[in-house]
Formats: structure tokens, sequence, C-alpha cells
């Protein structure tokens, strides 16, 4: 084999999820599915003989092309099968490289869940078995982390359990070649290193297609919430002609294109008013290549600011005539003037903090009047949250009942300016958060059955596959049926023995150590 450095994330990163990136949002799901229908059906893995994943997550990707950049050749670079290390590592390799979103599963989603349920989330499930693996841990070759969730892994107590030599937070593509170059040539790496943003002519072109054929359009966002981090406060859009060859590299085994950034709708903007030309330029260029081309994320203030770019888009992917919906990840946060005022002025623009209830409702209708799909999620115990904050952030999920969507609740969690202060957990909430919650889970149980009829129709998935998810959806439902009842009364449904019973088959993990 050969291969001297080795890439690689976890199942949950490296999955397809059935060819939708919401269906994604699984891996942070609590353990309480089999694991063989999870695997099979909201993180399935494919791997050739060899070990070797044909696609990767775009960050890794790009971690790929700056390598190459630097010097490096592509046949001492592998992209391997997480579950399949056994047969890429060998004596020759001297350094794996692994990205992460969430290894402790700390993150807003999975923490939510996982404080609920008292289980350990999937994605650090998968993360440490991952470190753990039998072949990484016989090498002596170098473990370098990066990626989203590196925040998680600041304790070097925690990196050293496990086994993790050099952590990189931030940006990678410039700090990452002399880190590589440094663990090949077997020279000692500092513990955590930090990476800026990234000016525009150092991300480099991937040469090889990501998961569920994503391609980076543009990166920050510039709307500084407080929560944030740092780097997402510089904006920066890659020129067209490139974004087109990443979406030629990844059609290559694609069957479908996902335009990545925190903002499509932004994409070339020079202010918070997106620019209905150049995202129509965009999606009008990217649909010549591909039938089937969708988006990660949108902000609702962008939306109902040039309504004109939202239909656009319809009618260029084909949602408008109802061939096809389009998913769209989104931030509504809170009901509460007053907490986006406090936290998040900049997400509002161009409209003002007290008009923010209205901009989520009016850009759902927006939204659903073109056949979108708005994710939306939202935060409780934001710092300074009180009980009449909640009642007005319940009283807007009320009225976004009627349109066909999904809404995600999620616990604060320190970061960005925020991160001294303390993670929400359920011995914190209001009844009026038990009741929010509650609202919630309604709303997406209520929508979830159409949605997944549909997406199983767009993305032609077979009806044996399309029968399992129903049959998680409804074991999901079921499991929860009981604490239901007691949340829709504002009470706390988390009973002492339930959680007993439920901690007994939960791991010891680097995550008891952060949380304590």
């Amino acid at each position: 084999m050969g291969y001297k450095i080795v890439l690689t994330a976890d199942r949950t990163l490296m999955s397809t999820y059935n060819g939708s990136q919401f269906i994604g949002f699984a891996a942070c799901f609590p353990k309480v599915l089999p694991q063989w229908l999870y695997s099979r059906i909201f993180c399935p893995l494919k791997a050739s003989a060899e070990g070797m994943s044909r696609t990767a997550p775009a960050g890794l990707r790009k971690i790929e092309a700056s390598l190459v950049k630097a010097g490096f050749r592509g046949e001492e670079i592998a992209i391997a099968h997480p579950e399949r290390l056994g047969k890429v590592i060998d004596s020759s390799t001297k350094v794996v490289g692994v990205t992460t979103s969430d290894p402790l599963g700390l993150g807003p989603a999975s923490s939510t869940f996982s404080s609920l349920i008292r289980r350990e989330p999937y994605t650090s499930h998968f993360f440490r078995k991952l470190l753990k693996d039998p072949a990484l841990m016989a090498s002596s070759a170098k473990i370098i982390v990066g990626g989203p969730g590196a925040w998680q892994l600041s304790r070097d107590s925690t990196r050293q359990m496990l086994g993790i030599d050099c952590l990189v937070e931030g940006e990678g593509e410039l700090i990452a070649p002399q880190l590589f170059a440094d663990a090949v040539a077997g020279k000692p790496l500092p513990s955590v290193v930090t990476g800026g943003p990234v000016p525009i002519e150092d991300i480099p072109l991937i040469s090889g297609p990501t998961v569920n054929g994503t391609v980076e359009i543009s990166r920050g966002c510039g709307r500084g919430c407080e929560f944030c981090n740092p780097n997402m406060r510089v904006v920066r859009h890659l020129p067209l002609e490139r974004i087109l060859e990443e979406v030629r590299v990844n059609l290559g085994i694609a069957t479908k294109i996902t335009l990545h950034a925190e903002d499509v709708l932004r994409y070339k903007a020079r202010g918070m008013k997106p620019d209905r030309a150049e995202v129509s330029k965009l999606f009008t260029e990217a649909c010549k290549l591909s039938d089937r081309v969708g988006l990660s994320h949108i902000a609702l203030s962008s939306a109902l600011a040039e309504p004109g770019a939202v239909e656009d888009i319809a009618e260029l992917t084909g949602a408008k005539s109802g061939r096809r919906r389009v998913y769209a990840q989104t931030g509504i946060e809170t009901g509460s003037p007053s907490l986006i005022g406090l936290h998040m002025k900049g997400k509002a623009k161009p409209f003002t903090p007290d008009q923010w209830p209205e901009v989520v409702r009016e850009s759902f209708k927006l939204l659903g009047d073109n056949n979108w799909v708005p994710c939306g999620t939202l935060v409780m115990g934001l710092p300074g949250e009180r009980q009449p904050d909640v009642a007005k952030t319940l009283d807007l999920i009320r009225d976004l009942r009627q349109c066909k969507s999904l809404i995600v609740p999620l616990f604060f969690v320190p970061l960005g300016e925020l991160k001294d202060s303390d993670f929400f957990k359920p011995d914190a909430m209001l009844p009026d958060h038990w009741i929010l919650l509650a609202e919630c889970i309604d709303h997406d149980f209520y929508w979830a059955p159409i949605l997944m009829d549909e997406l199983f129709a767009q993305n032609r998935m077979n009806a044996a596959k399309a029968r399992l998810f129903r049959l998680a959806s409804w074991y999901m439902q079921h499991r929860l049926k009981p604490y239901m009842e007691l949340m829709r009364e504002g009470t706390n449904p988390i009973r002492q023995d339930l959680l007993g019973e439920l901690e007994k088959d939960r791991p010891a993990s680097p995550r008891d150590e952060v949380e304590a």
C-alpha cells in the first residue's frame, strides 16, 4: 500500500445519509435504535475492497487538496473508510488526519437529545470507535484532528485519553501542510494549533468527490451572533468558475449537488441584502451541469429581503413545478425580539430585532409557497432568557404548524463570545420550555411522514428502505409517547428510575470528564 498519509472521519461524517443531508441530523440521536437499523437506514457506508472511501466530507477534501498543492503526491494520500483502516494503515503510514464535527457529543443537537434521553449520541460513539480502531492503535502514526468540533477536544487530558497528538482549531488549509510534513519527517508536533480565516486564493480546488456532492460556495457568515465561531465573521465568496469545476468533479459519481454556505442566498452579496442576479446566475450555471441541485443553509431574513432569489431557485431546480422540493437548514433561534437584540442583532438584518417574529412567519410562508422545506433550529436556554421569551417562541412555533417544515429544538451550548456561560440542561428548564419542546416534537411527527414519502420519491429510494425509515420513525415516536403527555403539561418527564436504567449501558467517555 505505502500510504504516508491517511485521511478519514467517523461514520457519521462519511455517510451519504441515503442521499439526504438532512437525514444527517440522525447522527446526533442518542443510541436508542438498534445499531443495525441505525447504520443501514440513517448512516450507511460504502467502501472499496481496498478499504478506501469514494467520497469524503468537503472539509477533508480541502485538506487533501492543500497537501497536494504543498507538494505531497496524490498516491501518498489515502481517503480511508473509517471501519476498514486495517486495509489502509501499515508501516508506511506516518500520519492519520481525522476531521470531526462533534467528537464528544457536546454540540447543540446531540447534547440536547442525549441530555433528555441520557444515552451517548452516535456522533461521540463512532468518533471514539474510530480512534480505538485496532489498526490505528497499533500504528506509530501521529494523529492530527481538526474540523468544526475541534473545540470539544481543547483539554489536554481529553486528547491524551484519546491518543490525539495534535489538534487543529479553525481553518486548516494554510497550517495543515506543514503539520503533516513535520509528522511525516518524524518531527514533534504542537499539541494545539489555531488557523485563522483562509483567503480565497489559498482555498484549493478539491480533486475528489464529496459526500452528497457538497460544493462550498462561500465561507463565513458576517452576521456576528455572539455564540458563533469568530472565523465565521469573515465572509468570503468563491469565484463561480471554481464552484462549477468542483461540481464537475463531483458529477463523476454523484447523483446530486449540494451548494454549501452559511447563507446560500447571500452568495456574492456586498451587504446583508442578497444579490439576486448573482444567486440566479450561480444556480443557472450549476443546473446546466446537473438536474439535481440543492443547497445547505439559508438565513430567513435573506429570504424575505429578496424573495425573487427564492423564486428563481425554485424555478431553476424544478421545485416551482412540483418536480422536487428544495430543502434548507435555517436558524429560527428564538421568538423573542429582546434576545435577538441582545445576542444576535445581525441575524435580523436588513430588518430590525423587533421585526424578527414576523420575519420568521413571512419567510416560512414564502418558502412554502415556492415548494421549499425549511428545517429550522431554535435555541432554548440562551443567556438572559426568561419565561416571557419562551412564551413568545412558543407562540411563534405554533404559528408555524401550518408550514411544511421541520423544527429542531436545541439546548444552548457556550461558544464564541458566550463560551464562559453554562451549558443549558434539563434541570434548568421552565415549564414553558417543556411545553415548547413538546410542541416542536408534535410539529415534526406531524410533518415527518409526509416529508419522508416525498423524499423517498425524490431520491428514488427502494420500498424496503422506505419501510425501514417508517419503522424507525414509529419506534422513536413510541419511545417518546410516555414523556409527551407530561411535557405538554409543562412537567419534567424525566424520572430518575428511568435514567438509572438508561445509564447502565452508556460507556464512560471523555464527554463525562468535560461535563464534570
